[in-house]
C-alpha cells in the first residue's frame, strides 16, 4: 500500500511536470536539486563563435566531450553491474548531469553572464533592478546563492544576454536544434491524427518565431515587464516578497510563446557544443514525451479505451503497483514509445549523411578514451533523466524502452536477452 501512494504521489508529480504545450521545455530550465553540484563545465573563451565541421569536429567541441566524459564519471556509479539495475548504476551516487526538473549554468556561467549584462552598453530599468536585488541579496547571503537567484528571478534578462550574443542562426547548435525540431515534424506528419496536427502546427509555428528570438527581450518590453516590480537595495526580504507575487500575478515570461522562447533560449546557451546524442537524449525525447502525452490521454478517453490500456499493461508485465494505476499505464506507454522513437531518431541521423557518420565516429574516438560511446552517453542521459522518481517508477515505467532495446543489450554486455514489448502498442 505504501509502494502505491507513494507511486501515485510520483506519477502526479511527473503529470504536472508533463502537462501543457511543450512542457519538456520548462522543465529544461527550472531549478535541480542537483544542479548546484552536477553541472560544472569550464567556460572556453570565444565559445559564442560559430561552428562549423567540415567534416572533423572543432576544438570546443572536442574539449566538450572531454569535459561531458569527466563529469559522467563523477556521475556514474561504476561499482554498480549494470545489467543488474541500470538505475543504481545512473542514479547511485545522486549526482546526475541532467533531470527532469532541468539544470543550472554553473556559477562560473552566471558570473560570466551577469559580467556581460553590466558590460553591455544598453542601459535600462529592468536591469538596474536585477543588480539592485543582487546587492541587497549579498547582504544577506553568499555570493554564489546571490547568482544563482539572481538567475533564477530575472531569466528574461539572461535571456536578453543570452540571445544578444550567443544565439546565432548559423551557429553549429542552434542548426543541430532546428534540425531536431524539423526531422521530428516530419516524423509526425507521416502519421495524420487530429491531435497530432495540433502540436505539430504550434510546433512549426514556434520554431519559425525562433529565428529572431531577440525580439522577444528587447529592452523596452524588458522594462515594461518588470514596471510594477519593487526591488530595494537594502531590503532583501521585501524583494523576494515582491518577486514571488510579481511571478504570479504579472510576468509574461511563465506562460506562452515568451516562456518557450526563453526555454529555448536557455537549454542552447546550457547545451552548447555538446554532441547529437546529448541533443537527443534531452531534446528530442522530450518532444515526443509531450506528443503522447496528449495523444495517449486521448485514447484512453475513447471507447474501451481504458480496457486497452489494461490490456496493455498485462502485455508490459507492468508490476502491481504500476498496473493498478491508470496514470502509472499511460506513463508507462508514453515513455516507452518516446525513447523508441528519440533512439530511432538518433540512428537514422547517424546514416542520413557522410558527415554525420564521420562526427559520430571522431567524437567516438574521443569518448573511447573513458570508455564511452555515444551511444552509452545516450542511454545513460536518458535515463539520468529520473533518478529523482526512485528505483521502482524507474526501472519499471521510465526504462522500459531501454530493457527492450538490442544496441543497449548490446554495448552493456548483458549476457540475458531484451525483452520483446513491440506486440504489446
Amino acid at each position: 500500500m505504501e509502494i502505491v501512494l507513494s507511486t501515485t504521489k510520483s506519477c502526479e508529480t511527473l503529470f504536472a511536470h508533463n502537462i501543457g504545450l511543450f512542457s519538456f521545455l520548462i522543465i529544461m530550465a527550472n531549478v535541480s536539486p542537483y544542479a548546484a553540484e552536477a553541472q560544472y563545465r569550464p567556460y572556453y573563451p570565444h565559445q559564442h563563435r560559430n561552428i562549423s565541421y567540415m567534416h572533423r569536429l572543432s576544438e570546443f567541441h572536442k574539449q566538450e566531450l572531454h569535459n561531458i566524459a569527466i563529469r559522467l564519471e563523477h556521475s556514474i556509479d561504476t561499482d554498480k553491474y549494470v545489467c543488474d539495475g541500470y538505475f543504481d548504476y545512473v542514479c547511485g551516487r545522486n549526482r546526475p548531469l541532467f533531470s527532469i526538473l532541468g539544470h543550472l549554468p554553473h556559477s562560473g556561467e552566471l558570473i560570466l553572464l551577469l559580467k556581460q549584462l553590466q558590460e553591455d552598453h544598453e542601459q535600462f530599468e529592468a536591469k538596474e533592478k536585477l543588480f539592485d536585488f543582487f546587492i541587497s541579496c549579498n547582504s544577506v547571503k553568499s555570493l554564489d546563492d546571490c547568482y544563482y537567484e539572481s538567475f533564477e528571478y530575472f531569466k528574461p534578462l539572461f535571456g536578453y544576454i543570452i540571445t544578444k550574443k550567443y544565439i546565432n542562426s548559423n551557429s553549429y547548435d542552434v542548426k543541430n536544434f532546428v534540425e531536431i525540431l524539423d526531422r521530428f515534424l516530419t516524423k509526425v506528419k507521416s502519421t495524420q491524427t487530429t491531435s497530432r496536427d495540433v502540436i505539430r502546427i504550434k510546433l512549426a509555428t514556434l520554431k519559425e518565431k525562433f529565428r529572431m528570438p531577440q525580439i522577444y527581450f528587447r529592452a523596452n518590453d524588458l522594462n515594461y515587464e518588470y514596471r510594477e516590480l519593487s526591488i530595494y537595495r537594502k531590503s532583501y526580504k521585501h524583494n523576494i516578497k515582491n518577486l514571488e507575487l510579481y511571478r504570479k500575478t504579472n510576468s509574461t515570461y511563465e506562460y506562452g510563446v515568451q516562456r518557450t522562447m526563453l526555454d529555448w533560449s536557455l537549454y542552447l546557451y546550457q547545451s552548447r557544443n555538446k554532441p547529437m546524442s546529448y541533443f537527443y537524449a534531452t531534446l528530442n525525447v522530450h518532444l515526443w514525451m509531450t506528443l503522447y502525452n496528449s495523444t495517449e490521454r486521448q485514447q484512453t478517453l475513447e471507447v474501451g479505451g481504458l480496457q486497452r490500456l489494461l490490456e496493455i499493461g498485462e502485455c508490459l508485465k507492468l508490476p502491481q503497483f504500476v498496473n493498478v494505476l491508470d496514470e502509472a499505464r499511460i506513463l508507462a506507454v508514453v515513455y516507452l514509445k518516446s525513447f523508441r522513437n528519440a533512439w530511432e531518431g538518433y540512428r537514422d541521423w547517424i546514416i542520413a549523411s557522410t558527415e554525420h557518420q564521420e562526427i559520430y565516429d571522431e567524437e567516438n574516438e574521443i569518448l573511447e578514451k573513458y570508455r564511452l560511446n555515444n551511444k552509452r552517453l545516450f542511454f545513460t542521459l536518458y535515463a539520468q533523466n529520473f533518478c529523482e522518481f526512485g528505483r521502482d517508477l524507474a526501472e519499471n515505467v521510465f526504462y522500459l524502452g531501454l530493457k527492450q532495446n538490442q544496441d543497449f543489450f548490446k554495448i552493456y554486455s548483458c549476457n540475458y536477452k531484451p525483452e520483446s514489448f513491440l506486440d504489446c502498442l
